[in-house]
């Protein structure tokens, strides 16, 4: 009945109410975490942002595929069956102005972009198959092991292992991206 009387005001409150779902969607795109997960000793390379899209590598004899979601939309791709596109043509010229400025504002953001990074594990344990080279980096390791959930080691046994989750926002990335421009 009340539908009846004001049918303008059921549709505006409709759009209203999609207008809503639309900007807490692109919130929580923008403030939800994305999360990039590594582990080599399991085969399990994945990147998510929760309730949004979940990819995943797996990898397997010669082959490897990408399984994942959007929006709890399955999908999977075979990416030994992906075409290779043509790369840029090396004769083209490139336009150098200003590129003093360019380089200090790219040299400024890359020192800046660890910041809105934030480790929540890396565990490393590796062997270069270079004794002198594992003998240098075990006081470098050793001295970045004082940081809290970072665990790196050196073995001499020829054991690679690393077990990596690693945790940003997007709005972190952009807002890096804007100061530094």
């Amino acid at each position: 009945m009340a539908c009846q009387l004001f049918p303008g005001y059921f549709y505006t409150m409709i759009w209203y109410i999609f207008i809503l779902l639309f900007v807490l969607l692109l919130t929580w795109i923008l403030l939800g975490p994305v999360i990039l997960r590594l582990n080599t000793d399991l085969n399990q390379y994945q990147f998510m942002l929760p309730g949004v899209i979940k990819a995943s590598v797996h990898p397997s004899q010669g082959l490897a595929y990408i399984k994942g979601w959007i929006f709890f939309i399955p999908f999977r791709i075979n990416l030994s069956k992906l075409k290779r596109g043509k790369g840029k043509n090396k004769g083209e010229s490139i336009n150098k102005k200003g590129g003093n400025r360019k380089k200090s504002a790219v040299l400024r953001m890359i020192r800046s972009v660890p910041s809105a990074f934030n480790f929540r594990r890396l565990w490393l344990n590796v062997d270069t198959d270079d004794f002198m080279l594992n003998a240098w980096l075990i006081p470098a390791f050793s001295a970045i092991n004082n940081q809290r959930n970072i665990r790196m080691q050196v073995n001499f046994e020829g054991h690679l292992f690393m077990d990596l989750d690693l945790r940003t926002r997007i709005a972190s990335l952009l807002w890096l991206m804007i100061k530094n421009r």
